[in-house]
C-alpha cells in the first residue's frame, strides 16, 4: 500500500481519585494518587524529549485550588448533581471540601502547572468536572450542562480554553451540549475488535488480542452533527498488572508501531490513550514501551510521513479542510 501522511494522536484521562471512587476505596484510590504525581513527573519528561504533544483531559475539580460545603452540601453551585440508580449516594459525597494541599487526590492545580511548563506545547482538555457519565441513560441534559458550565468554569481562571472533551469511561452522549459549549473534539469509543460486551469469552478475546500486538483498527475523524469532531481512541496502552503483566512489553510497542504505520497507509489516525495511573505497576518497563512508541513516531514525523498533533491541533485542521473542500465545491458550481 501507497504511504501517504498519517496522524497521531495521544490523549490522557487525568483523574486522580475521581475517576474510580465509584469502585475503589478512598484510601486505595489517595495512594494511587500520590504514585500517579510520580509517573506523571517521569511522562512529560519523556513527552519531551521525544516533543510528542498530547491532550490532557483533566477532571475539572483538579483544576481547583480548593473548595467548602455548605449547608446545602458539596457544590450546590454545580445543579443538578448526577443521580444513577447504580450509586445510591450524592455524587459529591466523597470531596473533601478542603483544599489542594491538604487532600491532593482531589485538587491537582500543580499538576496542570507541571503540564502548561513544558517544552511541547499540550493541550488542557475536559474529562467533564466530577466525572459523571454522560452516555448513562439516567444521565439527563440538565445535569451534563451543569457539569461541563462548572468544568469550565474551573478552567477560566487559569486562562485555560476548552476545546476538547474525552468521555468519562468513554460513554459518549450529550453531543449537542458539548457544542453548545464551545468543544470542537471528543474522543469517541475506541473500536478495538472486542473492547464492547462483556463476559470471559469477550476478555479473553480481547486479551489475545493484546498478547499478539495486533493493529488496532483503522479510525479517522468524523463529525456526528456540525462543528464537533470524533477522533476515536483506536490503542489503549493497558496496564500491567494481574493477567495483564503477561503481555510482552513487546506485543504492546509491536501494536502501537502497527497503528502508526496503519495511519501512515491509510491517512488516518493511530490514536493512543491511557490514564496515568496505568503506570503505576512495573512503571519502568510501562515508560520504557512508551517511550519506543514515540521514537517510532518521531522517525516517521521527521521523514514527513506523520503528524503528531493534540485533538484541538487536528479539529482545527480537519474544520480548515472541510471549510476550504467547501469553498472549492462552490467556486465550482459558481
Amino acid at each position: 500500500m501507497t504511504a501517504t501522511r498519517g496522524t497521531m494522536v495521544v490523549s490522557l484521562d487525568l483523574e486522580l481519585c475521581w475517576g474510580r471512587f465509584d469502585k475503589l476505596e478512598i484510601s486505595e484510590l489517595e495512594v494511587d494518587s500520590d504514585q500517579e504525581r510520580t509517573q506523571i513527573k517521569r511522562l512529560l519528561s519523556i513527552l519531551d524529549e521525544y516533543e510528542i504533544p498530547t491532550t490532557w483531559a483533566v477532571v475539572g475539580h483538579l483544576m481547583l485550588d480548593g473548595c467548602g460545603r455548605s449547608e446545602d452540601g458539596a457544590h450546590s453551585d454545580v445543579l443538578p448533581h448526577a443521580k444513577y440508580s447504580w450509586f445510591q449516594k450524592d455524587w459529591f459525597i466523597y470531596d473533601p471540601c478542603t483544599s489542594a494541599g491538604r487532600s491532593p487526590g482531589w485538587y491537582a492545580p500543580d499538576i496542570v502547572e507541571w503540564i502548561r511548563a513544558t517544552r511541547v506545547r499540550h493541550e488542557i482538555a475536559s474529562h467533564s468536572f466530577a466525572h459523571i457519565y454522560y452516555g448513562d441513560p439516567e444521565c439527563h441534559v440538565a445535569v451534563a450542562q451543569a457539569d461541563l458550565t462548572a468544568a469550565i468554569a474551573a478552567a477560566g481562571p487559569k486562562n485555560i480554553v476548552l476545546k476538547s472533551f474525552v468521555f468519562p469511561r468513554n460513554q459518549v452522549g450529550h453531543l449537542e451540549v458539548l457544542r453548545d459549549h464551545g468543544i470542537r473534539a471528543f474522543r469517541g469509543a475506541d473500536p478495538s475488535r472486542f473492547r464492547k460486551g462483556k463476559g470471559v469469552l469477550v476478555k479473553t478475546f480481547n486479551f489475545l488480542d493484546q498478547l499478539l500486538g495486533l493493529p488496532p483498527q483503522a479510525v479517522y475523524a468524523e463529525q456526528p452533527i456540525p462543528g464537533l469532531w470524533n477522533i476515536p481512541g483506536n490503542h489503549f496502552f493497558m496496564a500491567r498488572n494481574g493477567i495483564r503483566r503477561m503481555i510482552p512489553m513487546t506485543s504492546r510497542v509491536f501494536k502501537g508501531k502497527q497503528g502508526i504505520r496503519q495511519a501512515i497507509q491509510t491517512g488516518g489516525v493511530y490514536h493512543l490513550w491511557f490514564h496515568p495511573f496505568n503506570l503505576n505497576a512495573d512503571s519502568d518497563k510501562m515508560l520504557l514501551g512508551l517511550e519506543r512508541i514515540f521514537s517510532y513516531a518521531r522517525r516517521m514525523r521527521e521523514q514527513g510521513l506523520l503528524d503528531i498533533l493534540t485533538m484541538d491541533e487536528y479539529s482545527t485542521r480537519l474544520a480548515a479542510r472541510d471549510t476550504e473542500r467547501c469553498s472549492t465545491a462552490a467556486t465550482a458550481f459558481a
